[in-house]
């Protein structure tokens, strides 16, 4: 095959088909007035959308997006600016209801369009779901048809219509059946359907399909297709049948699509992307002007030279693309890949090919689509360090809350050790102040105690490895032992206590995890709760389960005090006037760990307010087995 012949060809190229053979989704849209509206697109949107795009061909982009507002402003700010656009975007596909993860380019072409280049940039594409048919399915296609239906006697009279064909002329049911269906036509319309009526009536041969003008009720004519059979099962003889196809708009359209064929030429010469023609050998039959700004060469420099031979692409990836070239002499297929390639100047960078086969002028060649994405490979590469990084960092900060943790414990169980003997042995000998400073020490000492272990247990937690050791409990028996040991508290507190337990509810429980959840929350509905005020908790069974509550009367919490409650360190600060009886030390992590023990269980923990000062209350659930 001789090269010079291909360049000759390619010159005479039907653009409209290399934009039709664009490998992904590209749509067209012109300005008409003050709107946008989509007038074509390529074979790939019309795959994607399972060929559903076609019924929006003629749509506004005000009336598509109106639930999108920003893919409508960046077509405007395309469009007035006449520059070219691109960002990723989540978008959902309104034609097949899947959402994909796109790279869309919008680029002007003067003078009044845009075009719309979208690139699945999605991990995996999802799984098209089938559509079921049914009876359902169906009846709802027949009931929405935008098809008129009609029927004709012998007569040309109108013996039914639907409701749809009552739509497209303007007229209600009783003023439509009954009348000669000629007196719904123009002059040119009457003479072609009459004459085919009576040729059809007589038996001959005519076009079951063909065009006409109706004239609506108020004078406007509406451009139909009409498809027909003669049937003689019907009462009254032979009769019509015929289907209405409403086409003014489509007719409309296709005449500007047919205005417009020569503004596609300009879309392969303007195109923002590189986009390289390749014959059956390998050899590179045209290019468009981008693919220079892409490679730095000019384009004859590189029509004629087969694609193995270039040296702007990086060895590393020739073999896979050698691959690729021979599945495509093989099969229909698109196929993308990720390589790097060096430009005249020695830059290498990192560039996206799309490849597919099309044909032009009755040849087959491979079209290859070229994007540059060096910056968000290189920004790939960056995150992908970053995430390292960080896990790393996670891991050192995890290793070191352990170790810190038990390295505070020694000293802790010395202070501990020294300040009980000092106590149990010169308690005597001491003053006021000297004891005062002791039960100082031993707060502190417990309070420190409590955190490191919280600090382990989120570590555990971090690490799945907080395990439970179930036993068979009496819940009652547990919490009544709680409440015994933290008497003198609640006195002090002056906090009312109010209990409605069972005698026995018994439970498969980790005792030790449950008395940490327990007196955790006992704990924080004393603390936030003013003295002489209530707390109240109450066990009772809940079909498969056991309910706890614990209600207080104090505080209360707003709606992001109950967001942030359970989260690790959600501690919440509340200061002012009235809320000097609150205990506000506290690490933000005991109702943490207390959600992850029961969890752990099987069960759930939550909170409910009404707002300031007016309470919470915290409710377990427990499954019973």
């Amino acid at each position: 095959m001789n090269d010079t012949k291909f360049d000759l060809n390619i010159t005479k190229t039907d653009y409209k088909s290399i934009f039709k053979k664009f490998p992904t989704p590209t749509y067209l849209w012109q300005k008409i007035g003050d709107e946008l509206i989509l007038i074509d697109f390529n074979n790939a949107a019309k795959e994607i959308t399972e060929e559903k795009i076609i019924n929006f061909l003629g749509i506004k982009a005000s009336e598509l997006y109106k639930e999108q507002p920003q893919i409508l402003e960046e077509l405007c700010r395309c469009m007035n600016e006449q520059n070219c656009i691109s960002r990723e975007m989540i978008y959902h596909y309104q034609s097949t209801g899947q959402e994909k993860i796109l790279f869309v380019i919008y680029d002007y072409v003067s003078p009044n369009l845009v075009l719309v280049h979208t690139k699945n940039i999605t991990e995996q594409k999802k799984a098209e779901e089938k559509l079921r048919e049914s009876e359902i399915h169906f009846r709802s296609i027949v009931e929405n048809s935008h098809d008129g239906i009609l029927i004709v006697n012998d007569s040309f009279q109108f013996t039914y219509v639907n409701n749809v064909l009552c739509q497209i002329l303007d007229y209600s049911y009783d003023e439509i059946v009954g009348q000669d269906f000629r007196n719904f036509l123009d002059e040119a319309g009457k003479k072609l359907v009459g004459d085919r009526y009576v040729r059809r009536q007589r038996g001959e041969k005519v076009p079951p399909r063909y065009e006409f003008n109706v004239v609506r009720k108020n004078g406007e004519k509406r451009h139909v297709e009409i498809i027909s059979t003669v049937s003689t099962e019907l009462r009254g003889g032979i009769t019509t049948i015929a289907q209405i196809l409403d086409i003014t708009e489509r007719k409309k359209i296709e005449q500007k699509l047919k205005e417009s064929e020569k503004k596609f030429r300009r879309i392969f010469e303007d195109s923002p992307f590189s986009i390289v023609l390749i014959n059956l050998n390998g050899k590179l039959v045209d290019c468009n002007p981008a693919t220079e700004k892409y490679s730095g060469y000019k384009k004859e420099e590189l029509i004629g030279k087969d694609f193995r031979d270039l040296s702007l692409i990086h060895p590393k990836f020739l073999l896979s693309l050698e691959q690729t070239f021979n599945r495509l002499l093989k099969e229909e297929k698109i196929y993308n890949a990720d390589i790097q390639m060096y430009k005249k100047k020695g830059d290498l960078i990192w560039i996206n090919l799309q490849s597919s086969r099309v044909k032009l002028n009755g040849e087959t060649f491979f079209q290859v689509i070229i994007h540059d994405i060096n910056k968000q490979k290189n920004a790939d590469l960056l995150i992908r360090e970053q995430i390292r990084k960080l896990k790393e960092l996670n891991k050192i900060q995890k290793e070191f809350i352990t170790r810190a943790s038990h390295e505070l414990k020694t000293p802790l169980m010395s202070i501990s050790g020294a300040s009980e003997l000092l106590r149990d042995v010169y308690n005597d000998k001491l003053d006021k102040n000297a004891l005062e400073m002791l039960e100082i020490i031993q707060r502190n000492k417990q309070r420190l105690e409590f955190l490191i272990n919280n600090l382990l247990d989120i570590v555990h937690i971090d690490y799945k490895k907080l395990k439970l050791k179930k036993q068979s409990c009496n819940l009652s028996n547990i919490i009544q032992e709680i409440i015994k040991e933290w008497d003198y508290f609640l006195k002090k507190s002056e906090i009312n206590l109010i209990l409605e337990l069972p005698t026995s509810v018994i439970l498969n429980i980790d005792k030790i995890r449950f008395e940490q959840v327990f007196a955790n929350i006992l704990l924080n509905a004393v603390k936030n709760s003013p003295p002489n005020s209530n707390v109240k908790i109450i066990v009772k069974y809940k079909g498969k389960s056991v309910k706890i509550s614990i209600s207080d009367t104090g505080i209360g919490l707003t709606e992001d005090e109950i967001n942030k409650l359970f989260t690790k360190f959600g501690k919440i600060e509340r200061y002012g006037k009235g809320m000097e009886f609150l205990d506000i030390q506290g690490s933000g992590l005991g109702l943490y760990i207390s959600k992850e023990i029961i969890e752990l269980h099987g069960g759930k923990i939550s909170v409910e307010s009404a707002g300031r000062n007016m309470g919470a209350k915290f409710t377990i659930e427990l499954p019973k087995e």
